[in-house]
């Protein structure tokens, strides 16, 4: 068999010393340290929750690891919501954007970086759940606690490589060998087995304190990405006829986690939108007063997040910032704040902008309008490219007044700065669209669960639906939800090619119009530049890094249309 080190090499120390070099020494204080390796580590209960430790810290390295671009930013500059936006230099923001490598002919391994952070991640929960076996355990509970979440979190990497790439390589064991790539069946049938054993085998009241385990995953939080799953795998494979997918998991079975998740008691909508969000309900305040906020970060509302911190500089091994903050922060200008600098990457689209009214507090929960904050002349003057007017809210860094980093300031490390301090959590799973999912699912509640999404957002019940929802109105309802989320890119993909292709090729328009963005100062009309060949051949997913299909001696192919 073929090696392609590049991908799936994480060392012989697997999980243990270097590997949690982002966790920080207290995962392993002891003198041996140095003498841990696939091997010696994997026998005690210890050693084991160190290693599931590890898998998390694999997960979270997708995006603290620095490769560009993390998957959230790539899904939402390939969403209708967002233009690619960054600088003059940064072509392949406009690549993804349009679908087209003439913006940057070079860019052959974009998404190389983030291939192996997915792979290494996979390795780590490979290795630890081939170890299960060998360990001493003091009770079954604390084997299925661990094997669920390192199942878990390898089903969840599965599903993201499928939802971005569609034909990747399945590997189920700790290797670096290279092996064709698996048929999107093959793979999705492991993804739903490995959900399925951490929604059916985690204890109910396991982490259920947030507080003290928030970014831990629960049954809930395994059921619920089942329901996310079916739903995406329905809509791009089965033209959303609520068959049966592989892995044998079905709609029924996928709304009865959603139903299990509502019942549970566990979750609840945040009252007030706003307070989801940092940039949303931070003030805006000098360094000496300090950071004065009502957002929290353990909120009932969490179904699963990725934890970040602020202890990171460019010099130590702490690996644990989130990176793809500071690339929606507002370009060239630091005088407004709460709302950070940053490059100015997705800026969110006018017709994106216009589906909120004014009683819809999600709208300004959401979106940084430029011209109410004053900052519209100074960026369109800048150097930012694709510029609407409009900036994401949600994942907009925060600066005091002044311009100081936030996170930077109250970190303890020295050398801390915006780019590698940034800890704003990444919310994979909200309880929102666990009402959403369940909803579409054809739940007997459906138009309940619709209406409470609904009456959060107008604090009243005037806008309620007086009937159970269409399948159109909900998925209207969740690009208004999760606007900036990450989430619009495959939801719109599960809506059939046509519906994604005529969504892609219209968001540079509005009312039927072609939007003005600014380029470097210069007022710019690009509709055009949105080719439906160029949308329709690649059907919503990534080009497979080249230098894989190099490394792998040409075993993978690469996807249509790139």
């Amino acid at each position: 068999m073929k090696k392609n080190k590049l991908i799936y090499n994480c060392m012989a120390l697997g999980v243990a010393a270097s590997v949690l070099s982002g966790c920080g020494d207290a995962f392993l204080d002891t003198s041996s340290k140095t003498e841990l390796n696939s091997g010696s580590f994997y026998q005690t209960e210890v050693q084991a929750q160190y290693a599931v430790i590890g898998c998390y810290d694999g997960y979270q390295r997708t995006v603290s690891n620095g490769s560009w671009p993390t998957l959230f930013q790539a899904v939402e500059t390939m969403s209708d919501d967002c233009l690619g936006g960054g600088g003059a230099d940064d072509r392949s923001d406009r690549l993804m954007d349009r679908f087209d490598m003439s913006y940057q002919t070079s860019a052959i391994d974009l998404f190389n970086g983030l291939w192996g952070d997915y792979y290494q991640g996979i390795y780590r929960c490979n290795q630890l759940i081939n170890a299960l076996d060998n360990i001493s355990w003091s009770s079954e509970t604390t084997r299925l606690v661990v094997e669920s979440e390192a199942r878990a979190l390898r089903g969840l990497m599965y599903f993201d490589l499928l939802r971005l790439f569609e034909n990747v390589p399945l590997l189920l064991e700790a290797s670096d060998e290279v092996v064709p790539q698996a048929t999107p069946d093959e793979v999705y049938a492991q993804v739903v087995t490995d959900l399925k054993f951490a929604a059916d085998n985690m204890p109910a009241d396991q982490y259920a304190d947030k507080a003290s385990n928030l970014g831990r995953i629960t049954k809930y939080a395994a059921g619920a990405m089942l329901a996310r799953v079916y739903l995406f795998y329905d809509g791009v494979y089965n033209n959303n006829s609520r068959g049966t997918m592989p892995g044998d998991l079905t709609a029924a079975q996928a709304l009865q986690y959603c139903e299990d998740v509502i019942g549970s008691t566990n979750y609840e909508l945040e009252p007030t939108f706003a307070n989801l969000w940092p940039a949303a309900c931070t003030e805006a305040t000098t360094v000496e007063q300090g950071r004065v906020t009502t957002y929290v970060e353990a909120c009932e509302e969490h179904v699963w997040v990725v934890k970040f911190n602020n202890d990171q500089n460019w010099t130590n091994d702490n690996i644990n910032g989130n990176k793809f903050v500071v690339n929606f922060g507002l370009r060239d200008v630091t005088d407004y704040a709460p709302y950070g600098n940053g490059w100015g990457a997705c800026p969110i689209t006018p017709a994106a902008a216009a589906l909120f009214d004014e009683e819809d507090t999600r709208g300004e929960a959401s979106i940084i309008d430029c011209e109410e904050i004053g900052a519209y002349d100074a960026i369109a003057a800048s150097t930012a490219y694709d510029f609407t007017g409009y900036v994401n809210k949600k994942y907009c860094p925060l600066i005091f007044i002044g311009g100081t980093s936030m996170p930077a300031a109250e970190t303890t490390v020295d050398g801390g700065n915006m780019q590698t301090n940034q800890d704003q959590d990444w919310v994979l799973m909200r309880y929102a669209d666990v009402l959403l999912m369940a909803a579409e699912l054809g739940s007997s509640n459906a138009m309940n669960y619709f209406n409470q999404v609904r009456e959060r957002a107008y604090g009243d019940t005037s806008h309620n639906l007086s009937g159970a929802p269409t399948i159109q109105q909900i998925w209207d309802e969740r690009r208004k939800e999760f606007i900036g989320e990450g989430i619009r890119h495959f939801d719109l993909m599960r809506q059939g090619l046509d519906a994604y292709v005529s969504a892609q090729l219209s968001q540079a328009n509005l009312n039927g119009s072609a939007i003005t963005v600014y380029n470097g100062g210069v007022p710019t009309t690009i509709s055009d530049t949105y080719v439906d060949n160029n949308i329709r051949t690649k059907r919503g997913f990534c080009q497979i890094p080249n230098t894989q299909i190099t490394l792998s001696g040409n075993v993978y192919n690469q996807n249509a249309g790139w």
